[in-house]
């Protein structure tokens, strides 16, 4: 099964921590050349270069062990599925931060747009498979009951996982 745009985008994400930590580390070898350069009179310059090759060696090693993978799997362009048992499903109910006013009975039936608004229902959706919980859309949870078999779609170099679908098949054989 070839990616799709969506996946792609989701992989390119993932991605960017092998760039953002190698920078972050250089940029704090950068900080620290700065302050040895203004703190020490006569610096030697024969122990920040070995340094500092030691330190872009160690950043090029972080962006290649993180990001080797998944560029692979972008490169390839193929997700492998793998049939799974949902065990449980699990709603959890929250509500958005300041969406919401203290509620005053008199003022609230009286100016309801100022003291009467309730906080929004943003809820979390998830289903539980293979003992783990895995978060899905609304459609998803309504749409699958306890013992359904679904799709779990993963990368085939990394294994990262890109998705859930209900399948289509019954039955485990097909």
């Amino acid at each position: 099964m070839r990616l799709t745009k969506e996946d792609i985008a989701a992989l390119k994400y993932e991605r960017r921590f092998g760039y953002l930590f190698p920078a972050l580390i250089l940029a704090f070898t950068i900080l620290l050349n700065a302050f040895y350069f203004i703190v020490i009179p006569e610096p030697n310059l024969i122990y920040v270069i070995l340094i500092d090759t030691a330190v872009i060696l160690i950043c090029l090693l972080i962006n290649y062990r993180v990001s080797h993978k998944l560029k692979l799997d972008l490169k390839d362009g193929i997700k492998v599925s793998k049939k799974a048992i949902v065990q449980d499903k699990e709603y959890k109910a929250s509500w958005e931060a300041g969406s919401g006013t203290l509620h005053i009975p008199v003022l609230g039936n009286l100016f309801p747009k100022l003291w009467g608004q309730e906080m929004r229902d943003s809820g979390t959706y998830y289903l539980i498979i293979n003992n783990t919980r895995y978060e899905v859309d609304r459609k998803l949870y309504e749409d699958v009951i306890p013992g359904d078999m679904v799709l779990m779609f993963y990368t085939q170099y990394s294994n990262s996982r890109l998705g859930i679908e209900k399948s289509r098949y019954p039955y485990p054989e097909m």
